[in-house]
């Protein structure tokens, strides 16, 4: 997976010098689990980050990458979990810390060669989701590491700034799921409320 996503990335900065503009971004990105997995944690992380680039094909449809890092905790007073016909009542920690690597595509409302000072867009993210969930009862830990298929559409708008709009403000939602099966938790699902900054950069030679 490692090697695949490496050589990918490569390939997409070497071809994205055809592309007529490529935009790199870096967010700060709570999330809140909806769905099976508040039955696991329900409190909202504060903790995500996330980076990404993406290359025009068009001027309004754009094609990329994004890697995405969000890390859940919780911890409950006195919780009884039942394992193997038997019982244990004692604080519990939990944790979630999961990695999202995406090729994605995105559509923006305005042109990218006449964005003014408002830019709306959607996307769609496709790919996998590294998933690593610690739970600890007392003295009885459990563990589950997986990889696992995962989507993520999304809707933003960005914000350019600067004389030349080369630079700016992105504010996004995005919905991640992925197929967990595991623990009573079916469908892994949480929310991104995203705020990052973004830059343009143009091929050599196009912008002057």
């Amino acid at each position: 997976m490692k090697k695949i996503l490496s050589a990918l990335t490569i390939a997409l900065v070497i071809t994205g010098t055809s592309f007529s503009q490529t935009i790199f971004g870096l967010s700060y990105e709570p999330a809140t689990p909806l769905g099976d997995m508040t039955n696991f944690i329900g409190a909202t992380s504060l903790r995500g980050l996330s980076g990404s680039a993406n290359w025009f094909l068009t001027n309004k449809i754009s094609a990329g990458l994004t890697v995405q890092w969000t890390g859940f905790y919780e911890k409950e007073e006195r919780e009884t979990w039942d394992f193997d016909g038997y019982a244990i009542t004692a604080n519990a920690w939990k944790e979630f810390y999961l990695w999202s690597l995406y090729a994605n595509g995105k559509y923006q409302f305005k042109d990218v060669e006449d964005e003014g000072n408002f830019v709306p867009y959607i996307g769609l993210s496709v790919g996998t989701m590294y998933i690593d969930q610690n739970a600890q009862v007392g003295t009885y830990e459990v563990k589950e590491k997986n990889w696992r298929f995962a989507f993520a559409p999304e809707a933003g708008f960005r914000l350019p700034m600067g004389m030349e709009k080369q630079w700016g403000f992105n504010v996004m939602l995005r919905y991640q799921m992925a197929v967990y099966n595991e623990r009573d938790i079916s469908m892994l699902q949480f929310l991104n409320y995203s705020v990052g900054v973004y830059w343009k950069l143009w091929p050599q030679g196009e912008r002057y």
